[in-house]
C-alpha cells in the first residue's frame, strides 16, 4: 500500500475497513504494509465477492494473510479461501494470522512453487474467483490457469496492474522487462470484450477486474 495523494488517503479514510482484527494485521507487518493491499482495496475485494455470489476462492500471493482474511470474513460459512505463498517466512506469519480469527478456518494456506500449487488445487474447481497479487512476471501463467479453472460469471481480480506506471510510460528501476511485458499482456487479454466483462480499477496501484463470460 502506497499512500501518496491525499486523494487515496481520503479514499482509505471513508472506505476502508473499520476492522479491528485487520487493523492488527496490518500493524504486525512492519515494513510489509507497503507491498500489502490497502484497507480501500480489500473493501473493493469484499464488495466483489458479495455482489457476484462469490463461494470459492483462489489467490496468488498470500504475503501475510491480510487479503485473505479479508476475503474469508465475507464469506458463507462453507465458503474457502486457497490462498498460494512461496515464501516460508510469509506462509508462516500468515499461518498466525489465520489461526487467530474464527474465519480462519474458511483458508487453505499453501506454500511452495505456484506451477506445483496450481497442479495440486484444480481438481477443487471450478472456482468462483481468482485473486492475482504475487509474482508480476507470473501474471500471464496465473491467467491461463485461471481460464481454465474459473465458472462461467466468475471474477479475475489483478493488482498492480499499472506496474507502478510501467504500462503506460517510463517503467521504474525495479520493474524488469519480463514484468512490463507480462502485465501489459494481462491487462489487454482481460479487456477482450468478447471474454470479458471487465475494467482497470484507478486505485494508486490499479486493480483489474474480469467477469468471465
Amino acid at each position: 500500500m502506497r499512500v501518496n495523494t491525499d486523494q487515496q488517503k481520503y479514499l482509505i479514510d471513508v472506505f476502508g475497513l473499520p476492522d479491528k482484527d485487520l487493523a492488527a494485521v496490518r500493524e504486525r507487518m512492519g515494513e510489509k504494509e507497503r507491498i500489502s493491499i490497502s484497507s480501500a482495496e480489500a473493501r473493493i475485494l469484499q464488495f466483489l465477492i458479495r455482489g457476484f455470489d462469490i463461494e470459492k476462492i483462489v489467490e496468488f500471493g498470500t504475503l501475510y494473510g491480510y487479503s485473505a482474511l479479508a476475503m474469508a470474513k465475507v464469506l458463507p460459512d462453507d465458503g474457502v479461501v486457497f490462498t498460494l505463498e512461496k515464501e516460508p517466512e510469509h506462509h508462516r506469519f500468515a499461518a498466525e494470522t489465520f489461526k487467530s480469527s474464527p474465519h480462519g478456518k474458511k483458508i487453505v494456506s499453501l506454500c511452495g512453487d505456484a506451477a506445483d500449487l496450481m497442479r495440486e488445487i484444480e481438481g477443487k474447481g471450478p472456482f468462483d474467483m481468482v485473486f492475482i497479487d504475487a509474482n508480476k512476471s507470473g501474471y500471464v501463467d496465473y491467467l491461463n490457469w485461471a481460464e481454465k479453472h474459473l465458472r462461467r460469471g466468475g471474477l479475475i481480480v489483478g493488482d498492480n496492474t499499472f506496474l507502478w506506471g510501467g504500462v503506460y510510460g517510463t517503467p521504474p528501476s525495479h520493474a524488469s522487462e519480463s514484468q512490463v511485458v507480462a502485465m501489459k499482456e494481462f491487462n489487454k487479454r482481460l479487456s477482450d470484450s468478447s471474454k470479458y466483462n471487465s475494467t482497470l480499477i484507478p486505485t494508486a496501484e490499479g486493480l483489474t477486474v474480469a467477469q468471465k463470460l
